[in-house]
Order: C-alpha cells, then sequence, then structure tokens
C-alpha cells in the first residue's frame, strides 16, 4: 500500500470538510505543514498579520463555509491565537487549531529550546487549550492517523473547535494511505420518533404556542427546515438577539426580535404567556435575553439543541435539531389561528439630511442598503443593538460575538466570511475602540484582493464600556485618534476611502458604494458624537439617565 506524510493526510481530511483555504503564520516549528497546504491542489494558504487575527478569520471563515483551520507554531503562535479560539468554543464554531511543535525527541528529553518556558514543558499550552476546545491530541507516529479523524469527526459533530499538536518528525512521518472516513451524526431514529410525538402532542394540546430561534438554529444547519416549518403552522415566532437571521422577515407571525421589555410589547406578553415554549438553538445568557429579561421558566420549555432535546426536564440523547425540525414539517397536522402583526421595526421618519450623523440614522438607512443574500458582521459592543428592530432582507448571515464578547473580533472575522465566500457581498460595522485592535487585518484584504464593505463608527472611545462603568466619561474608555478615513492608504491595495458626517453625505456614501463596490474595496469612517448610541442599547446602560435617549 502507498503511503502518505501526516502532515499531508491532515490537509486530505481538511479537504473533506470543504475547506479551501487554512489561515495563519509561518513559524520553524511548522514549515512542513505550511508546505503540505502548498502543495495542495484544494487547499490554499492565506497569511494573516499575527495569530489572534488568524484565529479570527477562521472563526469567521468557519462562519459561512461550515468549517475552519488555524495554523501556528509552538508557544508564542498558538497563545496569541489561545483567545479566538476560545471564542469559537463560546460560540460554537468548528476550527481546528493545529500547532507545529519540536520534535518528539526534543520534548522527550525537554531540551530548552526558543518558544518555551524557562523549564521545558512542551505539554504546558496542550494543558491550556483542553481548558477551553472541546478535544485535543498531541500526535505520536504510532496515534497520528487515528486521532486526525477523531478529532474531525468530534468537530464535525459538536460544531466546536479541536486542538492539534503535531511535532515535526511526526509531520514527515508516512503512514498507510488508506482514507479513513468522516462520519456525519445521524438521529437516533427511535428517539426521534419519541420526540416528535411529543413535541406534536404539546403544540396541538397548548393555547398559544409560540418559536424562540437562536443561534444554535444556525450553527446546526437548520434554518430552511425550521421556516418551513412556521410558514406551515403559522405559529407565532420571535427570536434572541443572537439568532437575528434565522427565522426570515417574510415568515408569518414572525414578530421580529425579542427585546423584552424595553420594545415589542405585544412579543414580550405573547411569549411570556405562552403554555408551550419551543426554542430551537437558544442560548441563555445576559446579552442574548437583554439581561434575563423574561418571565417564563427555562426548565419548563421545550428546547430543540444541535443535537438533543431537552423536553422540560428530560433530555432526549441523539436528536440533531435539523431532523426534527423537517419531521415536525412532515407530520404535524396544526395550523395557529393567530394573526400577528410585527410592530417591531423601523418607523419612517423625516430626518434632517443635514444633521450630524448619528445611530438614530445609520441603521434605518442600512436596514434599505441591505440586500437578500449580504453577509453583515455587527463588532462587539453596540451595533447590533442597532440591528435588532431591522426589516432584514431573507437569506441574510448576520455574525455578532455576543456570549464571548472580544472586541476587535469583527474586523478579522470580516476578511475570513469574505474568503469563504468571495462571490457574496461582506458588510461590516465596528466601533473605532475595537477596530483599533485588529486594523491591520485591512492590509490582509487588500493583499488578498477581497472587497467587504466597511463603516467605523468614530465616537471617540469604548462606548459600549462607557455605558456599562458608573462615571460614562470616565478617561480610561478613551482612545487615540486617529484619521480612520486615510488609514487604508498607508497598505498597498485598492480601496475607496471616505469620511462622513452628516446624514446627506451618508446617503450619498452609500450611493457611491453601490455602483463601485464590486471593484474594490471600500472603507467609511462615520463620524457621530460621543456617547451616541442605538436607543436599544440603553437597555445594557448601568447608568441609563446619564445618557441622551434618542426618540
Amino acid at each position: 500500500m502507498a503511503k502518505i506524510k501526516v502532515s499531508s493526510y491532515l490537509v486530505r481530511q481538511l479537504e473533506k470538510l470543504g475547506i479551501e483555504e487554512i489561515f495563519g503564520l509561518p513559524g520553524d516549528y511548522n514549515f512542513e505543514l505550511v508546505e503540505a497546504i502548498e502543495k495542495s491542489d484544494k487547499i490554499s494558504w492565506i497569511g494573516s498579520t499575527n495569530e489572534l487575527n488568524g484565529g479570527y478569520c477562521a472563526d469567521g471563515y468557519a462562519r459561512q463555509k461550515g468549517y475552519g483551520a488555524l495554523l501556528t507554531t509552538f508557544g508564542v503562535g498558538e497563545l496569541s491565537a489561545i483567545n479566538a479560539i476560545a471564542g469559537c468554543a463560546s460560540e460554537n464554531i468548528p476550527v481546528m487549531k493545529i500547532t507545529g511543535t519540536p520534535s518528539s525527541e526534543h520534548i522527550k528529553n525537554k531540551t530548552l529550546l526558543h518558544h518555551n518556558l524557562k523549564n521545558a514543558d512542551y505539554y504546558a499550552f496542550y494543558k491550556a487549550y483542553q481548558n477551553i476546545v472541546e478535544d485535543c491530541a498531541f500526535l505520536t507516529k504510532e496515534n497520528a492517523k487515528d486521532e486526525i479523524d477523531r478529532l474531525i469527526n468530534v468537530m464535525v459533530k459538536t460544531k466546536k473547535p479541536v486542538y492539534i499538536a503535531i511535532p515535526m518528525d511526526v509531520a514527515v512521518y508516512e503512514i498507510e494511505d488508506d482514507e479513513n472516513n468522516i462520519t456525519e451524526p445521524t438521529s437516533d431514529i427511535d428517539n426521534l420518533k419519541y420526540a416528535l410525538d411529543k413535541i406534536i402532542n404539546e403544540i396541538k394540546n397548548s393555547r398559544n404556542p409560540v418559536v424562540i430561534a437562536d443561534i444554535l438554529a444556525r450553527r446546526f444547519n437548520s434554518r430552511e427546515e425550521i421556516n418551513n416549518f412556521l410558514e406551515k403552522t403559522k405559529i407565532p415566532s420571535t427570536c434572541f438577539l443572537r439568532g437575528l437571521d434565522v427565522i426570515k422577515t417574510s415568515t408569518p407571525n414572525f414578530f421580529g426580535c425579542y427585546a423584552g421589555k424595553n420594545d415589542n410589547f405585544e412579543c414580550y406578553n405573547y411569549t411570556n404567556s405562552s403554555d408551550c415554549i419551543i426554542c430551537f438553538g437558544d442560548v441563555i445568557s445576559d446579552l442574548n435575553t437583554l439581561g434575563f429579561d423574561f418571565k417564563f421558566d427555562i426548565q419548563n420549555i421545550i428546547s430543540i439543541q444541535g443535537n438533543f432535546i431537552n423536553f422540560k426536564g428530560e433530555i432526549i440523547e441523539n436528536v440533531l435539531m435539523k431532523d426534527l425540525a423537517r419531521e415536525l414539517y412532515k407530520k404535524i397536522d396544526y395550523k395557529s389561528d393567530k394573526t400577528i402583526e410585527r410592530k417591531f421595526k423601523y418607523k419612517k421618519t423625516d430626518f434632517n439630511l443635514d444633521e450630524k450623523l448619528s445611530a438614530k440614522y445609520i441603521y434605518p438607512r442600512l436596514e434599505k442598503f441591505l440586500k437578500e443574500g449580504d453577509i453583515y458582521i455587527n463588532e462587539v459592543g453596540l451595533s447590533t443593538f442597532g440591528t435588532m428592530p431591522m426589516m432584514l432582507p431573507d437569506n441574510i448571515d448576520i455574525n455578532n460575538q455576543l456570549l464571548w464578547g472580544s472586541i476587535g473580533w469583527a474586523t478579522p472575522c470580516a476578511f475570513g466570511c469574505a474568503i469563504a465566500q468571495k462571490e457574496r457581498r461582506v458588510i461590516l460595522i465596528t466601533g473605532d475602540g475595537a477596530h483599533q485592535l485588529t486594523a491591520q487585518e485591512i492590509s490582509a484584504m487588500m493583499r488578498y484582493k477581497v472587497k467587504p464593505v466597511i463603516f467605523v463608527i468614530n465616537n471617540s472611545g469604548y462606548t459600549v464600556e462607557r455605558i456599562l462603568c458608573d462615571n460614562v466619561n470616565a478617561k480610561y474608555n478613551d482612545i487615540a485618534k486617529w484619521n480612520y478615513s486615510i488609514l487604508p492608504e498607508i497598505f498597498d491595495g485598492e480601496c475607496f476611502c471616505a469620511k462622513v458626517e452628516t446624514n446627506r453625505e451618508f446617503d450619498e456614501i452609500l450611493e457611491k458604494i453601490e455602483k463601485i463596490q464590486k471593484e474594490k474595496m471600500c472603507y467609511i469612517e462615520l463620524c457621530c458624537d460621543y456617547l451616541d448610541i442605538p436607543k436599544l442599547a440603553l437597555s445594557s446602560a448601568k447608568h441609563p439617565e446619564q445618557l441622551k435617549k434618542e426618540d
């Protein structure tokens, strides 16, 4: 039987997941792994500006492509990336973190080589990742093949990141060239039927069922099946903040996003008075639910997770969300008699176009700018609150990071999204404070000739932090002043740049972007007043009385 290097085998198995690009930085401990990628006919190497950004890029890539991978060197590289991979774990993003390490002999002898701690410990960072990812492996010549396949199958099943360390000598070691299969998870047929019968019976015996959709419905690729089910049954539905793109705006009896007591009051009252709450992919966290602002008992709901169901405290294992939603659509004989008129949306308002640009104009205007098929990234912070009331086009992907909440994530994430699906328009809205953490990835975007539309809101600091602390004017939330609109000029590549200060200028720039966006990247600085925030962000403010409330 023919032989194949471990490095080449890993690359080939990642190809099977549909991965076409791997992000990372080269280092002397991972050269053989980078070379294996370079030799592949199906996977390309994408160089990042640093390992943290590379991890954020792989995060965005996996959100759009299904799976992602990041390659770094041992020690310094993998520790730089660990925050990004922790975000993948928190947000259910399946990324393989690959680390090239010194050779097995040096590991065995605890030879003190560069990138190590003073007391050589080649497993210290492997142990650090064990606390973060779904599973880890440190390859040897004996286990390499089986461990690669095992980790890939873990990633496929859980939609979470995994970590793999590959010593230099193991990377070039030759193994038998017989392919092990990647196993797609399947539902247990008996458990699926059992859960299906219980849920259908619960719906039929309820007075006012409601469906809440959330982020894991997208992670487990179940949006189409859920929308088909809602289209057929007309059950009133809503979504939590992280699941803004799960239910189509055109779906009957869709309330829009659940906003707690802050807005969308009909949705709040209906949901909290329901005798049958069915959640698809729910994550009950603080920001996602606007501070746990609900009255229903989470122990008394039907929670349909990616591969199991919590039916009012009864756990039904090995039932895939996608399968259950599909079977619900096929088998249920039920149609709600409720008629919901969606009232949670931006109202048509006469704006003074010569006024200073502000959040109250930006988001309703962006709503008109977004198109079916767009990929829209909201930076950690305030922009998601501006997106909440939007009447979104169908088939749009919205990416946010509300659980892990690592500011700066969104700029490299947008690059990863753009690499993953080059045919789609990528739109990023970020804040000046967050952008300063990772702005160098703009150079990588220009290097690889992707063409996102980037809006940087310049309102003089970490505004999300200002509204969360006791003193909104605390100086520690100030940042250095940058001339954002000329920032891309220091990099090599084509980019349309502009600075916007009024509503009228914002209109004019959006019209221009519509004409040129396919030709070049667009980078727009949006100048807003200090402490300018979307109205719904007040729900997270510690002292909302210190903030100006926009009508």
